[in-house]
């Protein structure tokens, strides 16, 4: 173990060689840094800087040193991505959380989050491998009117060796990817703050989602996973170059409104170990250069995400009816085209669109080469609808037992018949609110039959049945029970809303109307107004005219005359 003498000599050898060096570097440039000091530098744009502050905040830097930052995010500024909103609270934090559990808990339903130690700014040292290695966090100069600002992290050694940096930088990496495992990640089209250029910043990482959860036509998800698979397979990328063809896939997934489209792309990233981007067509300022960079900066294996495609105008079909006010007109269906499988495009990502309204889609979109391949989700059939109850309720025991029949005084004189009974289909009993109050023993498939039975075929989303099952997640039996009265109150509010629709587009057809009567009034006026001129001025003309005239005559008459 190194004394700590040999500490103090080694470390103040370093600040004096530091010292020396940055004189140097201010008098004759960069050639004295470059030949004492071998440097990384990583901007807080790259995913090397999440890498590499992760490292830091796990293996060095924690409350056990004096120069520090707490923040409840890793990164700094409002367009970085937050280590802490996903990873469940795994950075250090003063409070024991082992042993404050319940304390934690409370903190967790104060909305609260869990600080996070890292290097401030400044230059610090610490030891990695037997050697001390020297750190740098800088923060860069806020850009004008901007809310954000950009750091960069320096790790430094002295020699001319760099092996022992990017070493490091690799096992961060590592350990970073090991903490993603089993995770999806995230990112969006973001704008950088210091010059307004979009870029692909991270959102955040969540756990990947099983695809049994997707409520899908088994048939359907296991051909598009297929597909899918062998894309990506690595052999496939050969077989494509040697025939000619751009290695590439597009899928388009359409349906009603709350279907599962972007929960079967999410289910997919997470199931092929894919980082997933989502691009909004209609994001403020996006042009065809920004649109072309961005794809460009796509790794080769990711799955890049298109929602709502039909809600730009330059995806409609041409000749149809455009939305105005949703559309973009810094793109066009050109450059869109381009980027998606033009000759500079991007090769080996997947990339899926989604749409409520196929039908209104430009078909130079959909067509074969730039959609291989279309999956359509529709509304929630009986099987949809019993697997939904299941899945949700899959942790459920078999069946719902109760104690009631032991509390009664005569459970025991029981007839084999009425113990039967108990175990009956639910519609055979009354059935009671939940297992504490006391129920009868409900076999859990006949209760699943029983709620799909209860639910029309082709008239409510997933989403819709998704959202009522969670509210009766605890109690199963209440499910079933109350099922019908809340299809009645579901069917019953969407005809109130379409008739509230319906008056609301007729006041405004004959507010149009009204619109269209007054300016129409109004130049009638106008023309009015002119026409009345236009004869003032003839009459006046004729008068002029016949009144020279009228004196010309006078003039002509004889001296005398009456």
């Amino acid at each position: 173990m190194e004394s700590p003498a040999g500490k103090l000599f080694y470390f103040s050898s370093f600040a004096v060689g530091s010292y020396i060096v940055k004189t140097l570097l201010e008098q004759h440039g960069t050639l004295p840094l470059d030949f004492f000091y071998s440097t990384i530098e990583v901007q807080s744009q790259d995913d090397a800087y999440q890498y590499l502050l992760y490292w830091l905040t796990k293996n060095q830097f924690n409350e056990n040193k004096n120069r520090l930052r707490a923040s409840t995010s890793l990164a700094s500024g409002r367009n970085y991505w937050s280590d802490s909103d996903s990873d469940g609270g795994e950075c250090d934090d003063l409070l024991d959380t082992e042993n404050n559990a319940d304390t934690e808990w409370k903190a967790s339903l104060a909305n609260t989050r869990q600080l996070i130690w890292s290097p401030s700014e400044g230059t610090h040292y610490f030891k990695y491998r037997g050697r001390y290695l020297g750190l740098t966090r800088e923060v860069e100069e806020r850009a004008a009117m901007s809310y954000s600002r950009t750091e960069k992290l320096r790790i430094s050694c002295l020699g001319w060796d760099a092996s022992v940096l990017k070493q490091l930088l690799l096992e961060a990496r590592v350990e970073y990817s090991q903490k993603e495992k089993g995770k999806t990640v995230i990112y969006r089209a973001g704008k950088r703050p210091y010059d307004n250029e979009f870029y692909w910043a991270r959102s955040t990482s969540r756990p990947a989602r099983a695809l049994s959860t997707v409520i899908l036509d088994h048939e359907q998800k296991h051909a598009f996973l297929q597909d899918v698979q062998q894309y990506l397979h690595p052999s496939t990328m050969k077989w494509y170059s040697d025939r000619g063809i751009p290695y590439r896939r597009g899928y388009l997934f359409h349906g009603p409104p709350g279907t599962g489209k972007s929960s079967l792309a999410f289910a997919a990233a997470g199931f092929l170990g894919l980082n997933t981007y989502i691009l909004n067509l209609n994001a403020h300022q996006l042009n065809e250069d920004s649109l072309a960079e961005l794809f460009q900066e796509l790794p080769r294996r990711c799955l890049v995400l298109l929602e709502d495609i039909d809600t730009n105008e330059m995806t409609s079909r041409r000749g149809g009816n455009k939305k105005k006010g949703k559309g973009n007109n810094r793109l066009s269906l050109s450059a869109l085209l381009n980027t998606i499988d033009g000759v500079a495009a991007q090769e080996g990502r997947v990339l899926i669109m989604t749409t409520n309204h196929p039908e209104d889609l430009d078909p130079a979109l959909v067509r074969p080469g730039r959609v291989d391949y279309q999956i359509e989700f529709k509304l929630a059939n009986r099987d949809l609808t019993l697997q939904m109850f299941q899945n949700l309720f899959r942790d459920a025991l078999p069946s719902i037992r109760s104690n009631y029949q032991d509390n009664e005084p005569d459970a025991t004189s029981r007839t084999q018949s009425e113990k039967t009974d108990l175990v009956l289909p639910v519609s055979h009993h009354e059935m009671c609110r939940d297992n504490q109050q006391g129920s009868p023993v409900v076999d859990m498939k006949q209760l699943a039959v029983t709620f799909a039975d209860k639910i029309p075929i082709d008239t409510f989303s997933p989403a819709e049945i998704q959202g009522y099952l969670l509210c009766h997640r605890e109690s199963p039996v209440d499910a079933v029970e109350e099922a019908e009265a809340w299809v009645q109150k579901t069917l019953d509010e969407r005809k109130q809303r379409e008739l509230d629709a319906a008056k609301e587009a007729e006041a405004d057809l004959e507010k149009e109307k009204r619109r269209k009567r007054r300016k129409s009034k109004k130049n009638q006026k106008k023309v009015d107004g002119k026409d009345d001129d236009g004869q003032g001025d003839t009459s006046e003309m004729s008068s002029s005219e016949s009144g020279s005239d009228g004196d010309s005559d006078q003039d002509k008459k004889p001296n005398g005359a009456c």
